[in-house]
Formats: C-alpha cells, structure tokens, sequence
C-alpha cells in the first residue's frame, strides 16, 4: 500500500511538472490565463476541447479538482461540458447537444448538461449524469442525471463553481462533486468494463454549443484559503494569531507566501503564530504557487480588537446651535451605546444632540468589545445649553423721502440683550434696537434683524421686505368740453383717487368720473398709496362757447425761438382732418393731422428758401361745424 500511494505521488509530481505545457487545444478552445480555458464562447454551433497530452494510468487513485464556468444565460443558453477519460486522441471532440462527448467510445464522462433535449430524455433542470461510451441518453446513464448543485436548478449562473472528480482503483468507485457535494458516483471496474482491459487514458474537457450558446469554461483547481485556529478571523490585540492554509489545486503546491499586512511576511506553508502590535483591520495575503508554474492569491480581512475605552468631551452651546462634541477615541471593533438624557440615541449623536432645549443635559456612552476584547466602560458628562434671546420686530411700508421706523422688540424672559443689529440690503448696517430711516428711491428693501445676549448666544436672524413707494398722479391734459354735455376725466396713478372739488362728478373717488359743466372748472387729483404716500396734480376744463381757427400769414424759422413754426391756432376743435402746405409749383411741403402739429420750414434737413406758400385745412369743431379754409403763409428767412 505504501508503495502504491508513493507511485501515485510521484506520477502526480511528474505529470505537475509538465502540465503547464502538456495541454493540447481543439476547435474554439482557447488559453484564458496560465491554468484557465474557454471551451466555447458564447456563439452557436461552437466546439471545443482541451486535452492533457500525458495518459495516466488507472491503476493509481486520482483526485482532480477544477473550477468550471457554465455561462450566464440561462434561457436560452447551452449545451454543457463534459469531463471525459477516453483512450483515443486529443484532438476529438463536436458541436450540438452531445457535448463533444456523443460517439466517443470507448469512454466515460462526467456530463454537466445544461439544455433540455427531450429526445435525449433531458430534465428541465441543469444536471449532471456519468455517461459511458458516447452514448448521452440518459436511459443509459451510470448514475444521474440529477440536479448539477444540490442548492439550485440553474447553475448557468455567471458564478464559478468547484468540481471534483475521483477515482479509486481498489474500490472501483468513480464519483463527482459539485460545490464540495457529492451528486454521482458509479461503482464500475473503469479498466475492465470500459477500457478492455487498458489502464491508459486521456483525461480534459469538451463542451459544445448549438442553436443556442453560453461562454463555457474550466480551470484547473488553483484556489489559495486559510483560515485561524479560532475558526474566524477575530484576535484582540496582543494576542497571538495562528494561521493555517487551506488551499485546493489541481497540483501540489511548490511555495507560499504569506503577506500579514502589518509588514511582515512568512514562507511556510502553516506559519508560526503572528502577534499584531496595534488594533486594526489588517489584509493578509496568501499567494501559492503550484508545481506547474501557475499560481494565485486570496486576501482576507482580519480584525484586531481593541480593548474599550469610552471618552468623549462636549462643551456648553447656545440654543440652537450645533453642540461641541468630540470622541476622543474609536476602537477596532468596538460597539458603543449612547444615552442622552437617559433614553438611547436612536441615530447619531451629533443629530440627537442638535435642537437640545435650554438647560442642563446628560450624556451617557458605553464601550464594549464586539468580539470579547477587554470590559466594558462607561463614561457621563453633563453639559449646559445657553439660552438665546427671542426677538421680534415692526417693519413698515414706507414713502420715498419721509421717515419710515424700524423697531426692535424682545420677546423672552431668559436673557439680557446688550446689543442689536439691522442690516440693509446686505450693505448698510446699523446698531440701534430702534431705527428711523429715509429712503430715497423707490423699491424693496431686504431687512436683515438680530440680537446678541450678555450669555454670548445671538437669536435666531429675522427677515424682512419693506417696499418704499412713491404717489404718482395725473388729472390728464387741459381741455375744452361742450356746454351741459357728459364728459369723462382721464386721470390715472398707482393709489386711491380723490377728485376736488367735487362738483358736477358723479364719483369724485373713481379715476375716471363723468361730469356735466356750464361753466369752466379747475380740478385737483390726489392720489394716495396704500403706503400713506401722496401725489397730486390739476386739470382745466373749459367750457366751448365759440370755435375758431386762425392762420398766421407768415413766419420766420430762424432759430431764434419766435415764430419759428408755421401752426395754425384752434379754438374747440375737437379734430383736424388735414393741414397741407404746398411750394409755388404745387408741391406737398409739409402735412398733418394733429392740432398740434406744424411746419418749421424744412424741407429734408434744409430750411426752403423765402418765399409764398399755399396752404389748406379741414376741421371739425366740437358742435360739429366744419372749416375748410385756404391761403396763404410768407416764409422770411
């Protein structure tokens, strides 16, 4: 028995040696990294295999571990992969539902199916069967198919998982493990029932895709573990620690190397006990390096506890402002408790302590170690908050150019005010509780209020928007009415009207009232804001009696500001059709349709040289009476 297991040893090293270059790649298998394969990529009708160059003998036990990788599309998605001994070749292998595996004989494969085939009498789950000679019906399965994973019915899952395969020659039991679980095993002589009597063989992989695909791959087992003697990764500090490794490969290891994380490495397989210096949460490393030149490692995080201690410092605040509060030390797993005013603090400390009432406060915080390191402490303070001072303040609309006041007012009983503040528009600031100011333009101003208590703690900043306005009033242009006829005021402005003296008005408080006159009358607007601000303007109203229009017979448009304008002057006119001014050649100079209106002489930009002139009008007088009249005007330069 001795000798037997020392042969299997040395073949294994051996074959371990050469297996970094010993691998044969057919169809679309390739090389991912030194000990991984892509069987097939995720494409239709895709095969691939991988085979190890090297037979090896089944008289010896073997125990092969692999990850393999069976895509990440479950529906669709297919076909499988096969883990197949056979005695053949390593350059065999097809696409579509058998695997790559179907026809070869002899053989026997370890099948990770993944595609339903019913008339191969496939079950809806993924599965996994051992199968003999090609033959990938599973009415002549050796053992299955059952479920690949005992925990999961897909195992198309875009996760890596472990497969194992053994075999032992004395007991004629060949057996597969998914995930560390036993799914099948057959107990059949391999040499004599499958082989006719050969014990040499190739072992490797085939995997096939057909209408529908997955990525499919495997690697030979490299996967670096350790764990602690404790059984968890937790040690309080100044505590040894003692690591012990508990990697899986394919091959056997030829080193390690240990990364403890505190700058300190090993290179045995088990390490002596590793004593941390400092609390902390430290990545150890643990890299290997198998007999094939590959290698890989996994990181961990180990926890260093530290003892507890509780200490904090909290100073007195004012009401509503942020509290000073400091831990002055956090461990390495260490879980603490608060209590504030004796009840347990729910969020964080710093969120329950902020809105604290004025007065006197207890709080309360206990340190203990999450994983057994030290006792627990416990540490109270009992901290002030300050009262502040509660203000208010009468702000008022005002007028442009009139004092408007400012008042400051204290509304609690807890403080002592020494000192207020007003500020103005983000710019004028001043120091009074009361204020009488003057504005000079029209507009909002943003009004800024606070107060600071002889304790140091200011109140909260009052903000305000007072609007200074300013009265404007308009009674409208002068103008002649006809005799015992409504007429209509044309006053506008931005406040209440009043119009005096009221006689004859029919709403002296509406903008616009009506009235009836027999005699001229002189009007005053007042307009007044909701502000208290005042505006007042006049209009006179004539009485038509009679209407006229006189024409001037000539004019001098000099510039020198007398009888620069050739107008006509009206009297009750209420419209001018036309006023028209034509040269000797009967030439339009000038026309209009406003009483307003009259001609400076120019033609273009240039005054017209001396000379008569012809002109003409028509106008309609408030009783309705027509003018047409002509003439005409000496121009004098």
């Amino acid at each position: 028995m001795m000798e037997l297991r020392l042969f299997s040893f040395l073949l294994l090293l051996l074959l371990s040696l050469n297996i970094h270059a010993q691998y044969v790649l057919n169809g679309a298998a390739t090389k991912n990294s030194c000990n991984c394969y892509t069987l097939t990529p995720a494409e239709g009708w895709k095969s691939g295999s991988v085979w190890n160059s090297q037979k090896i003998n089944l008289n010896n036990p073997f125990d092969f571990k692999f990850n393999v990788f069976l895509g990440c599309s479950n529906s669709p998605g297919a076909d499988g992969i096969v883990f197949m001994l056979q005695p053949i070749s390593t350059s065999i292998g097809s696409s579509g539902e058998g695997m790559g595996f179907q026809g070869i004989s002899p053989s026997i494969g370890i099948a990770l199916d993944t595609w339903q085939n019913f008339n191969l009498n496939d079950p809806a789950y993924d599965h996994i069967s051992i199968q003999i000679n090609g033959n990938v019906n599973h009415n002549f399965d050796l053992a299955g198919p059952v479920p690949a994973s005992a925990t999961s019915n897909d195992i198309e899952d875009c996760q890596w998982h472990k497969l194992r395969i053994t075999w032992d020659p004395l007991t004629k039991w060949y057996r597969a493990y998914f995930n560390d679980v036993l799914r099948v095993e057959a107990q059949i002589d391999l040499i004599v029932n499958v082989f006719n009597n050969d014990p040499f063989v190739f072992w490797g992989f085939s995997a096939a895709t057909g209408g529908e695909w997955n990525l499919q791959q495997f690697c030979t087992a490299l996967n670096p573990k350790f764990k602690t003697i404790s059984g968890n990764l937790n040690a309080c500090e100044g505590s040894a620690v003692l690591f012990t490794d508990a990697s899986e490969s394919f091959t056997n290891i030829s080193s390690y190397m240990w990364s403890f994380g505190d700058g300190t490495t090993s290179n045995v397989k088990d390490p002596p006990p590793h004593i941390y210096n400092q609390p902390g949460i430290y990545p150890v490393t643990l890299n290997i390096t198998a007999l094939d030149g590959c290698t890989a490692d996994s990181v961990k995080l180990v926890t260093i506890g530290s003892k507890p201690i509780a200490e904090f410092s909290i100073d007195a605040t004012c009401e509503g402002k942020p509290v000073t509060f400091q831990q002055n030390v956090e461990g390495i797993a260490i879980n603490y408790s608060w209590l504030l005013n004796d009840q347990p603090i729910v969020t964080d400390v710093k969120t329950a302590l902020a809105g604290l009432s004025a007065g006197n406060h207890k709080l309360q915080l206990t340190a203990t170690s999450a994983i057994g390191c030290g006792t627990e402490k416990t540490t109270t303070r009992i901290f002030n908050i300050k009262p502040k001072p509660v203000i208010d303040h009468n702000v008022d609309d005002g007028c442009i150019n009139e004092n408007v006041s400012l008042e400051g007012i204290q509304s609690d009983a807890n403080t002592i005010i020494t000192s207020w503040h007003w500020l103005i528009d983000n710019k004028d600031q001043y120091n009074q509780q009361n204020l009488n100011l003057n504005f000079s333009s029209k507009g909002n101003y943003a009004l800024q209020t606070w107060a600071q208590a002889e304790n140091g703690c200011y109140s909260d900043t009052l903000n305000a928007v007072i609007y200074i306005n300013q009265a404007v009033a308009s009674a409208g242009r002068d103008t002649m009415i006809l005799n015992n006829v409504p007429f209509t005021l044309n006053g506008s402005g931005n406040g209440n009207f009043n119009w005096s003296p009221g006689t004859s008005l029919n709403n002296p408080f509406l903008p616009n009232p009506t009235a009836v006159l027999f005699d001229d009358q002189d009007y005053l607007l007042t307009v007044t804001t909701p502000e208290g601000c005042i505006a007042t303007d006049s209009v006179k109203i004539e009485v038509f009696k009679n209407s006229a229009v006189f024409v001037p017979n000539a004019f001098t448009p000099n510039g020198d500001g007398l009888n620069d304008v050739f107008k006509p002057f009206y009297s009750g006119i209420k419209k001018l059709f036309y006023f028209y001014v034509y040269n000797r050649w009967g030439q339009p100079v000038y026309k209009t349709t406003s009483t307003q209106g009259g001609w400076d002489g120019k033609i273009g930009a240039s005054i017209s040289t001396s000379g008569t002139y012809v002109w003409i009008l028509k106008a309609e007088d408030l009783a309705g009476k027509i003018y047409n009249l002509k003439g005409t005007v000496s121009l004098i330069n």
